[in-house]
C-alpha cells in the first residue's frame, strides 16, 4: 500500500457517542415538569438544581463536552418551561375546553 492508497480495513475511526436529545425526551420532560408545579420556592429551585446535576453527571460520565451538556441542558430547560406553560394555558380560563 506505498502507493498512498489509504487501506480502510486498518483505519479506525475515533468513537462518537450520540446522545438521544434531553429535550426530546418526553417522558422526563413531563414527569419533571409535574413535579416542579407542585413545588413552590426553595423546594422547587433545589428540586430543579438536583435534576440539572443528575442530568449534567449523566451525560459528563458518557463522554459529551461540558459545552454540549450545556446546550443540552438548556433545551431541556426549555422544554420543561414550555410544558409548564402549556399545562398553564389548558387549566386557565381562556384555554383548555373554553369555545
Amino acid at each position: 500500500m506505498g502507493d498512498g492508497q489509504l487501506d480502510l480495513l486498518a483505519w479506525k475511526p475515533s468513537p462518537q457517542v450520540i446522545v438521544f436529545p434531553l429535550a426530546r425526551r418526553l417522558e422526563k420532560v413531563r414527569r419533571v415538569a409535574n413535579l416542579l408545579s407542585k413545588k413552590h420556592g426553595k423546594d422547587a429551585d433545589i428540586y430543579w438544581k438536583n435534576t440539572v446535576r443528575g442530568l449534567f453527571e449523566q451525560l459528563q460520565r458518557a463522554g459529551i463536552a461540558e459545552t454540549v451538556i450545556a446546550d443540552e441542558v438548556r433545551q431541556f430547560q426549555d422544554a420543561v418551561q414550555l410544558e409548564l406553560r402549556q399545562r398553564a394555558f389548558i387549566w386557565s380560563p381562556q384555554g383548555g375546553d373554553a369555545a
